[in-house]
């Protein structure tokens, strides 16, 4: 296992971890790096916990590197935070590690993460909270929980499972399937087909879609679907309206919101 470590230096962005009911101010800061050989790997296994994270694909790119900007508010829980790294067969495991929280207002501290990689990796990631975005990436599994989410350029399926926040996703490669707590989401230049099996509230805006769509259960929120290639069919739909145009299959929608 590799432990990435460095000296003090900003990275342009910080989200902060309650530790407790308190926060205190975090004066101690730090960087975190390590760099992972690829070496045949085909998958990364990234687990950031909370806080930023950017992911961003290379063709250059001959390695994983990860950066990260640690924040604390004393120096023993800033060298508690740390970057590791293991392989397992064709996978590449990442993960970030913060101290762990206590009662009654302990130390406070952030993680936010940037990841440089070849785009040929599938990704498998798991983020708590913050914000994430992803550029230029391969075939990518999200399962995010608190915060927006701003994907960009997928070689491949998508996969997300998200709890809360905004979803704005553009030019993937293959497949997306979501399922999605609260929030809206906005897909777009999607070549193969979507499906949203789940919904909370917020709005679902689709368009450009080369495949079919399908929307299950919903709690509420208009959709919107336009510039479909294959059928478009919304199982249910709480009290929001819907909407679409340009369906060149079958549509099959509660006969009260055909619009």
């Amino acid at each position: 296992m590799h432990v990435g470590r460095l000296a003090s230096v900003g990275f342009g962005f910080a989200v902060v971890l309650s530790t407790g009911c308190a926060l205190r101010r975090m004066e101690h800061t730090g960087t975190r790096s390590i760099r992972v050989a690829v070496d045949g790997a085909s998958v990364l296994a990234l687990d950031v916990g909370a806080g930023y994270l950017r992911v961003q694909g290379t063709r250059s790119a001959l390695d994983v590197h990860v950066t990260g900007t640690a924040h604390a508010a004393t120096a023993a829980t800033l060298d508690a935070i740390q970057i590791t790294s293991r392989r397992s067969g064709d996978t590449i495991f990442v993960a970030g590690i913060l101290p762990p929280s206590r009662r009654g207002g302990g130390a406070a501290a952030t993680l936010d993460v940037m990841v440089q990689l070849p785009p040929s990796l599938t990704l498998d990631v798991t983020d708590s909270t913050g914000e994430s975005t992803f550029r230029n990436v391969g075939p990518l599994r999200v399962r995010h929980g608190d915060g927006g989410l701003d994907i960009d350029s997928v070689g491949g399926k998508l996969d997300i499972v998200d709890g809360r926040g905004d979803m704005i996703v553009a030019n993937v490669n293959g497949d997306v399937h979501v399922i999605d707590g609260d929030g809206s989401i906005n897909l777009s230049n999607i070549a193969g087909s979507v499906t949203i099996p789940r919904d909370g509230s917020g709005e679902i805006q689709i368009a450009a879609v080369g495949g079919d769509v399908t929307v299950g259960s919903k709690t509420s929120g208009e959709v919107e679907a336009r510039g479909v290639g294959g059928n478009l069919a919304i199982s249910a739909n709480g009290n929001g309206s819907i909407e679409y145009r340009d369906v060149k299959g079958h549509v099959a929608i509660p006969a009260a919101r055909d619009h």
